[in-house]
Parts: C-alpha cells; structure tokens; sequence
C-alpha cells in the first residue's frame, strides 16, 4: 500500500455511512465533522474488495455453505499471536459486540453480576443492563496518563458481589492501552480462583502499535483457555464493519456448547457470503503487510494531533493508543463542565466525537472526556486540527 493514497477523501455521506447519516441526531447539527464511530474514512484494501467482486461473478448470491478455509483462515491470523486455535472452537457471530451480549445471555441468569471496567466502550454497560443482570463496576485507575487495574479492587468486587461474568476489553477501548503479559496473567488468576467467566473482546488486537504486543487471554496457558471465551473481528483492521462479521473462540466445550445453545436460540450460525469471502482475503500474509503499513499512517496522524495539542492546548492531555486508532482525550484541565466542552466542541470546533460520558457507567469515569476516532485521511486530519485551531479563541 502506497501511503500517499490515504490522502484521497471519498463521498461517504452519499451512502448511508452511519458517522454522516447520524450527525443531526448526535449533534443537533449536520455542520460538524464526524470523527466518533469506530470505522475508518480509508478505503476497504483492494485485494477484499477485488475478491469479493471476482465472487459477484457468479449470477446467483443463494445460500453458501461456509468452507473449512474460513475457519482455517481465522485460526492461520492467531498464530501470529502465539494462539493455536482449532476449528472446532470456533463460533461466529454478527459481530463483537453481538458476541458479549450472547455470552451474557449464556453464561448468567437473570439478577447475576457481571463485571467491567469503566471507562469502556459503552455495550459493555449495556450487554447486562439490557439483560436483567447487575452491572458490576471495577473502574480502571488513571495515573499519569495511562490506565491501571486495581486488581485488590477488582477482586473485591467479584468476592462481595458473586461476580459471575467478567466482560474484558483487550486492548482497551477507549484508551487503547495494551495490557501486558504480567497483567494478565493476575486478572486470569482472580477470575479462576473464584470461577468468573471471562470474556475477552480482542477486536483492536490486531492495530497494536511496537513496541506492544498482544498477548491473547486465552493463550496463557490451557487452565485459562478453558476459562476464557475470546471474541475478535477482522472488521475494524480491515474497514469490513458493514458486512457484520465477528467470531469467538471457545476452548471449553462446555462453554461452547452453552454459547452455541444461545445463539442458535436466536437463528446466528453463520456469517453473509461476503463476510466469508472478505475474511479470506484480509486474514492472508498480503493483510499483514497491509495492517502494518496502516499502523504506520495512524502514527502519522497520532503525532500531527500530539504536537497540534503540546504547542496550542497544553492542558489537553492524549492518551497516544498503545493499540487502534481511537485517541482519549483528557479535557478536564481545560474546561469547567463536560456540557461546556460539549458545546465548544460542537459549536466551535465543529467537531463530532464520542462522548465520554457514554463509557463511564455510575463511576462517570469519562466526564470530561472525549473519543476521536484518527482513522482518517491525511487532509480530514488536517481539517480537523484546521477547527480545532479556529475554535481557541473563545475558550
């Protein structure tokens, strides 16, 4: 991949993309630019794109029976990341967040506790919610700009409140922090001591930046892979989010036996005949060679806004990611109230992010936060970093 043609911009509003569509809901305003939902404004690779046309080829899109080569394919992608997964494990979803709502239907009844760790992407306060289960916060404790796991809390949460469900995020999102072997390996240790099920989401896995790597949950060891219900996508790395395609990897054939139950309970087997074909085409060595040259486009676009913020906003702390391309965004030093930043950055900076009170739970972990999302093109980057500029006057 050249990286100069992530400079072109293309017409997403003309074709119902949903960071566009929704602005006036969102926002009260079309006037702003989106950069909130999790997609990228950068093109799908062209070698999925290419197979998927060579599948249109064929005049009949009828039922597809899915072939050994797309399980193969999703466990050939592990390896990179020292996980042997076999076929069987496999079970796929519509896509991640899908997956840890099914878990919770799976694994919990009705008035169970299940856990998680605000800030955090915000389907995880509502998997349980929605549910009738009890949603257990455990908050990650911010010190000097990066997160941290309180694990004598996090412990006593499950212990007081007979925590049954763990929901982890791996990498972190919102913050992109990559967590570490060590870290791992005393939240896998609390969970199998007091029989808590976790369920890892490891869909930004794939976009962890060097000198980070990701270590799998489940690849720990076998006594933590029978515990460890682990749900990825290759829909964020490769732009494939509208084809709604995630899977889990269960170990546990009695996990899995309960997870299948569920989600055939709701008619979710297989994956669309274009989410089979992209898969193929994006989890080949060609897909690594194109995921490490995008890695280096986000870096691009992380140091334009780090040094945009250092000279300009100095009370404006950035949590650089250690994996994907969402960027936290601390405002609190330089603004009173999150209603005020909210209306600055709407109003002013004409800028659409997420909110950050939608990852914080009870814990309001992210007020005064915001979520941009820098999976963009080198001139929308530029324009953005253009409003942001525009806008100090009236702090």
């Amino acid at each position: 991949m050249d990286l100069d043609q992530l400079d072109q911009q293309f017409d997403r509003a003309a074709f119902e993309a949903e960071k566009y569509a929704l602005r006036e809901a969102l926002f009260g305003t079309e006037d702003v630019l989106p950069m909130w939902v999790a997609d990228m404004d950068l093109p799908t690779p062209p070698f999925v794109i290419e197979a998927i046309q060579q599948r249109l080829q064929h005049p009949i899109l009828g039922y597809t029976h899915t072939s050994d080569h797309v399980y193969q394919s999703i466990a050939d992608w592990q390896v990179q990341y020292g996980y042997e997964v076999h076929r069987k494990q496999i079970v796929f979803t519509h896509n991640v967040a899908n997956g840890f709502f099914l878990a919770v239907q799976a694994y919990t009844q009705p008035g169970d506790a299940v856990l998680v760790q605000p800030p955090v992407y915000p389907p995880f306060l509502k998997a349980p919610e929605l549910n009738n289960r009890r949603v257990i916060e455990a908050p990650l404790m911010l010190q000097n700009n990066r997160y941290q796991i309180d694990f004598d809390a996090f412990e006593k949460a499950i212990v007081e409140q007979q925590v049954k469900l763990f929901l982890f995020c791996h990498p972190q999102n919102p913050s992109g922090r990559a967590w570490q072997k060590d870290e791992l390996q005393k939240l896998a240790a609390i969970c199998l001591k007091h029989r808590v099920i976790v369920v890892s989401d490891e869909i930004h896995a794939d976009m962890t930046f060097p000198p980070n790597v990701h270590c799998p949950m489940a690849s720990l060891s076998p006594e933590i892979a029978q515990n460890t219900v682990t749900l990825s996508s290759p829909g964020k790395t490769f732009n494939l989010g509208g084809l709604q395609m995630g899977y889990a990897i269960i170990a546990n054939p009695q996990l899995k036996k309960a997870y299948v139950k569920t989600a055939n309970s709701v008619s979710i087997h297989d994956w669309n005949l274009f989410a089979q074909i992209a898969v193929q085409a994006a989890y080949s060595e060609e897909g690594k060679l194109w995921r490490d040259n995008l890695l280096v486009h986000f870096q691009r676009n992380f140091d334009a806004l780090e040094s945009f913020l250092a000279v300009h906003m100095p009370k404006v702390k950035m949590m650089r990611p250690e994996a994907s391309y969402l960027v936290w965004l601390d405002f609190r030093e330089q603004f009173g109230t999150h209603a005020e930043l909210k209306k600055w950055l709407i109003e002013e900076a004409k800028l659409g992010l997420n909110d950050g009170e939608s990852f914080g739970g009870q814990s309001q972990s992210g007020s005064g936060f915001m979520r941009i999302n820098l999976a963009v093109p080198t001139t929308i980057m530029q324009q953005a970093i253009s409003q942001l500029r525009n806008a100090l006057s009236v702090i």
